[in-house]
């Protein structure tokens, strides 16, 4: 099993889509690094004192290692973006915003990692963006771009680094049924997004390619979900999360795989996600 690498645009999103996945693949002595695009400066939070994006990045920036602290994950990189927000808000205005970058710019700033580490296995967002939010929707093109970049000669990443062709990329996401279930609960953290969204929200069941088990490492992301304080703790925009909703996550990771060009005729239990997507259907 060749590394494993999540790219994801703020912290907490690499933990609510394949916190157990890492955990899994830590276990098996599998290296694992997260890069996140930001430090989710523009992220909801009532808890007094961090009403400054400053101090709100720098406290998330911490809640990130340590949850992956939980996980057995001691490499955490970020990009140096700025968390975008939400459409229509300041913060999408903002000269070092995430989406303000071109994929181009973002992606030629993931090629020397993504060369160093040398992932078998890239996770990130699919085309949905999981709920449509901005950061998640570029972050999904900046990594196929990125992808795309590293396995070039003829790119330039500014390290001595050989071009690496990534052996399998995955989406990680939730199924839209179970979306649209807690999108419908009173009080739901779903209940910004406009009607229309229900028709984009995560990913229908019958087009998700692979499903892990990860009942073994629950208790892992149960923790790593909670050292996103900001987040999930009181006065956090996720803290009225269903219980069922959250033990849910914690059975199973759901991902879609993308076709590469390159690795298109290889054995799909080659890597991690497949490999215990099979184990999880045999259990």
């Amino acid at each position: 099993m060749g590394p494993l690498l999540a790219i994801f645009p703020h912290p907490d999103d690499e933990t609510f889509t394949s916190a157990g996945t890492m955990a899994a693949a830590a276990a098996r002595g599998v290296p694992v690094a997260v890069i996140s695009a930001t430090r989710g400066e523009a992220g909801e939070s009532s808890i007094p004192g961090l009403d400054d994006p400053q101090r709100l990045g720098e406290v998330r920036e911490q809640e990130l290692r340590d949850a992956m602290s939980h996980l057995g994950v001691s490499d955490v990189r970020f990009l140096g973006y700025r968390d975008s927000g939400m459409p229509g808000s300041p913060e999408a205005q903002h000269p070092h915003a995430f989406v303000r970058t071109t994929v181009d710019e973002a992606a030629t700033r993931l090629v020397a990692p993504v060369r160093k580490l040398r992932p078998q296995t890239i996770i990130t967002f699919g085309p949905e963006g999981m709920y449509g939010h901005p950061d998640h929707l570029h972050m999904h093109h900046v990594v196929l771009r990125a992808v795309a970049l590293a396995a070039d000669p003829a790119v330039a990443s500014g390290e001595p680094a050989e071009p690496w062709q990534t052996a399998a990329l995955y989406f990680g996401t939730f199924p839209r049924e179970e979306m649209l279930d807690i999108l419908d609960r009173p009080g739901s953290p779903l209940a910004f997004l406009p009607p229309e969204a229900r028709e984009t929200v995560g990913t229908p069941l019958a087009d998700i390619t692979h499903v892990v088990d990860i009942t073994p490492w629950s208790e892992a992301k149960r923790a790593a979900i909670a050292a996103h304080v900001t987040q999930t703790g009181d006065g956090g925009p996720l803290q009225h999360i269903p219980d069922e909703a959250i033990e849910r996550q914690l059975r199973r990771e759901y991902f879609v795989r993308s076709a590469l060009p390159w690795s298109a005729d290889e054995r799909e239990d080659d890597d991690l996600v497949a490999r215990l997507a099979a184990e999880s259907t045999r259990g």
